[in-house]
């Protein structure tokens, strides 16, 4: 009996970062959700259960409306600012490598 795949939310505004984001941790196995608005990524948020977040931090106050997510988020950012309440915090631009390193950690 096989598992399902890992669900993962991408939240990110810009829409080319969003699909190459999205392509990549499809390729790793995971079933990812897509997000370009705040509003879409809210109605996500409400209707699935997700293992990790990846969110542009400009939409970081839309996964704070749900505390219980927050470990599970990885934010990224222009800035490496720490954020306890979050998984982590990756500076953009985004090392692919890490960014998939991460997600793993997180899933787990």
């Amino acid at each position: 009996m096989s598992s399902s795949p890992a669900k993962v939310l991408v939240a990110e505004s810009d829409e080319v970062v969003l699909a190459l984001l999205s392509h990549i941790l499809h390729r790793q196995g995971y079933s990812v959700d897509v997000a370009a608005t705040a509003d879409v990524a809210a109605n996500h948020l409400t209707q699935r259960d997700y293992r990790a977040i990846v969110v542009d931090a400009k939409m970081i106050p839309v996964v704070e409306r749900f505390p219980d997510r927050m470990s599970r988020t990885i934010v990224l950012s222009p800035r490496a600012d720490a954020d306890a309440r979050v998984h982590a915090v990756i500076q953009k631009p985004v090392e692919f490598g890490f960014l998939v390193d991460t997600v793993a950690a997180c899933v787990k």
